[in-house]
C-alpha cells in the first residue's frame, strides 16, 4: 500500500471517529435529557407496590393506568391545568405586548440615558424572588387579588419583563433600517410600524419571548402557593404538591400528574422550536 492511500486511511479513519463522536454525544445528551421524563412515565404505570422495590423495574411488569385515574379522580387535576393555562397565557400575551414596546423604543429610538434604562431594566430581573414576596402579598390583599388570576398574573409579567424585553431589543436591532423608514415615508406613524411592519416580521422573538415567560409562568410555585389558597384557583405545580397525604407519598399518582402536566409544554416546545432557535440565535448576535 502506498503512502497516498494510508494517508487516504487515516482521514477518513478519523472522519468516521469524528462523526462517531459527535453524534455518539449527541445520543448521550438526549438521553440524559429525556431519562427523567420517561422514568416519569414508567413509574406511573407501575403498580403501587412496584414503585420502590428492589432490584428496580426498568419495565413495569403489570402496567396499570389506575395512577392517571387517581390523579384525575382525587382532586380537581383539569381545574388546576385550566387555572396554569389562564395565568401562564395571559402572563405571556402581556410580556409580549409591553416587551414589544419596550424592545423597540430602545433599539430604535434616540433619547438620553438608553443605555442607563436598558440596564436598569434588566437588573431588576437579579432581583431575589423571595425578598419580594411579602410587600406583594401586602400589596395583593389590600388590593383584593387574592386568589384572583390577576394576583399571579400582574406579578409574573413584571418578574420575566426584563427578559422579553431583552429578547425584543436585540432582535430589533437585526432588523434593517429600511423596512421601518418605507413605513414612515407611507405615512405610518412609530406603533403602525411597529405593528404593521415590524412584529409581522419578528415571530421568532415574539415566539422565544412568549415560550420563556409562559414556561416561568406554569412552573412557578411559591407566590402561587402563597397568593392561591382556595382549592380552585391553584395552579398545576401547586396542585400536584398537595396529592401527597399525611403518611404517604403515592409517586405513581404523583408521577402521573406530572407527566399528564409536562406533556402540553413538551408539545408546545416542539411545535415552535424552530422559530425559538431562530429567535435566541438571532438576540446572541446582537
Amino acid at each position: 500500500m502506498s503512502y497516498e492511500d494510508n494517508s487516504f486511511e487515516i482521514e477518513r479513519f478519523q472522519w468516521v471517529g469524528k462523526k462517531v463522536g459527535f453524534y455518539g454525544s449527541i445520543f448521550i445528551i438526549a438521553l440524559v435529557s429525556v431519562f427523567p421524563i420517561l422514568w416519569m412515565f414508567i413509574t406511573s404505570l407501575k403498580q403501587p407496590g412496584n414503585v420502590v422495590t428492589f432490584p428496580v423495574e426498568y419495565i413495569p411488569r403489570d402496567p396499570t393506568l389506575a395512577n392517571y385515574r387517581a390523579a384525575i379522580e382525587g382532586a380537581p387535576f383539569f381545574r388546576y391545568l385550566l387555572n396554569s393555562v389562564i395565568v401562564a397565557t395571559g402572563t405571556a400575551v402581556i410580556d409580549v405586548l409591553l416587551g414589544a414596546l419596550a424592545g423597540y423604543s430602545l433599539s430604535r429610538l434616540r433619547f438620553r440615558f438608553k443605555l442607563p434604562v436598558l440596564l436598569l431594566i434588566l437588573g431588576t430581573a437579579m432581583l431575589p424572588f423571595i425578598a419580594r414576596l411579602i410587600p406583594l402579598y401586602s400589596v395583593a390583599r389590600s388590593w383584593g387579588l387574592l386568589n384572583n388570576y390577576l394576583g399571579l398574573i400582574i406579578p409574573y409579567a413584571a418578574f420575566q419583563l426584563p427578559f422579553a424585553v431583552w429578547i425584543f431589543q436585540a432582535y430589533f436591532k437585526e432588523l434593517p433600517d429600511s423596512l421601518e423608514e418605507a413605513g414612515l415615508m407611507d405615512g405610518l406613524s412609530r406603533l403602525g410600524v411597529l405593528f404593521r411592519i415590524i412584529l409581522p416580521v419578528s415571530a421568532p422573538a415574539m415566539a422565544t419571548a412568549a415560550i420563556i415567560v409562559f414556561i416561568y409562568a406554569w412552573n412557578e410555585f411559591l407566590f402561587a402557593l402563597t397568593f392561591m389558597t382556595q382549592d380552585s384557583m391553584r395552579t398545576i405545580t401547586v396542585g400536584i404538591a398537595l396529592y401527597q397525604g399525611e403518611f404517604q407519598y403515592p409517586w405513581g399518582t404523583i408521577s402521573a400528574a406530572v407527566f399528564m402536566s409536562v406533556m402540553p409544554l413538551i408539545m408546545f416546545m416542539l411545535f415552535f422550536q424552530r422559530k425559538v432557535v431562530e429567535g435566541l440565535t438571532a438576540t446572541g448576535k446582537a
